[in-house]
């Protein structure tokens, strides 16, 4: 009789709860997006698998900023800067700053409508380390100037960086706006576009930065700055896998119900692209205006590129959107793969990096099946 009781009152607590479903559904026959709402948080099963190991391999990535050692070195090296390179270099935290606070609070919006436990886990994941980022970038600011409102005041005041908000925010904005005579395929087209805009700022909206801060280091200063950039580089190349595989599913498999909708906006979507790396080249002459950096500038740039927005339309099944171009920074490897970070900056480099008894290195094999 007694758990007769507490069945009847379980069945009460969860009949007031729209939080989870009740019902017996198999998460392994349901789409990705609008089908069943989720109940228990179950992983012993999966639709999709390399949606659950990058879970998986997300959760072995864990680590801190103040694992590199920014004390006294940073601030000497900013300090010999010229005032050109402390222009650069302040102008790229800013927009990072602002990239990853758009993404720490963007990715939650995404499991509005999900209806797949390993995207829930990994979405989860993705935004605990977007916010990781951003206190990274807090912990590089505090190590380098001497008041970090110096910094962050002026991101948002910037018109180059506000420039840059709309296009950023646009199909967040879009999709957070709900409007009660959106149909179905209304409210899957704004999902869609969402997921193809945030692929395209993992993918490319960060790169003109991340060059400069890697080039930095290639000149042997900044080189902490550039070893946090790398791990924040490695989760980002990860993000970019997550979205590339579930623009994929949402295209490949007729029952995730998105097909007309990927094929009718495939003028929009290659117009994102193109727009997101022409904003991209500007913010290059942007930096790049008083003055270039030993290996660097913005022409450098403008081929990096364009060269690097084909790689990304082509890992979705898009025609190029630039003339076919050559990789103009080849030594930009030695960083985007995250088996070259090291930690001491007395250190040279190592091939694994390690937080507790988690290894964090990865290698392009651990990402065979991605197109970065």
């Amino acid at each position: 009789m007694q758990v007769i009781v507490e069945r009847q009152l379980l069945n009460i607590i969860i009949d007031t709860m729209s939080i989870i479903n009740k019902n017996n559904v198999d998460t392994t026959k349901q789409p990705l997006f609008f089908g069943e709402g989720l109940n228990l948080q179950r992983y012993d099963r999966q639709r999709y698998k390399k949606l659950y190991d990058l879970f998986l391999q997300h959760l072995s990535f864990f680590w801190r900023p103040e694992e590199v050692d920014l004390s006294g070195k940073e601030k000497n090296d900013y300090d010999t800067l010229t005032d050109h390179q402390k222009f650069i270099f302040t102008k790229n935290l800013g927009y990072q700053i602002l990239l990853d606070s758009v993404q720490s609070r963007g990715i939650s919006h995404l499991l509005d409508d999900c209806s797949n436990p390993e995207l829930e886990a990994f979405a989860k994941t993705w935004e605990f380390f977007e916010t990781l980022h951003s206190y990274s970038y807090t912990y590089i600011i505090k190590n380098v100037y001497p008041n970090p409102s110096d910094v962050f005041d002026n991101i948002l005041t910037d018109p180059e960086i506000i420039k840059r908000t709309s296009s950023v925010t646009k199909y967040y904005d879009d999709l957070i706006e709900k409007i009660p005579e959106d149909s179905l395929d209304d409210k899957k087209k704004k999902l869609y576009l969402t997921l193809v805009s945030i692929n395209i700022l993992e993918g490319i909206r960060f790169y003109v930065s991340f060059a400069c801060s890697y080039c930095f280091a290639q000149n042997k200063t900044m080189e902490g700055n550039a070893k946090i950039i790398s791990l924040i580089n490695r989760d980002e190349n990860l993000h970019l896998a997550a979205t590339q595989n579930i623009l994929k599913y949402l295209r490949d498999n007729k029952d995730e119900g998105f097909q007309h909708i990927v094929k009718e906006c495939e003028p929009v979507v290659e117009k994102m692209f193109k727009d997101a790396a022409e904003e991209e080249m500007e913010w290059a002459k942007y930096l790049f205006k008083d003055g270039s950096m030993l290996g660097l500038n913005d022409e450098i740039l403008i081929q990096y590129m364009k060269h690097l927005c084909n790689r990304r339309t082509r890992a979705l099944g898009i025609k190029n959107v630039f003339e076919e171009t050559q990789n103009p920074i080849k030594w930009i490897k030695n960083w985007t793969e995250s088996k070259h970070v090291q930690v001491a900056p007395q250190e040279t480099q190592i091939e694994t990096y390690k937080v507790g008894s988690f290894k964090q290195d990865t290698s392009e094999t651990d990402f065979s099946d991605f197109n970065f």
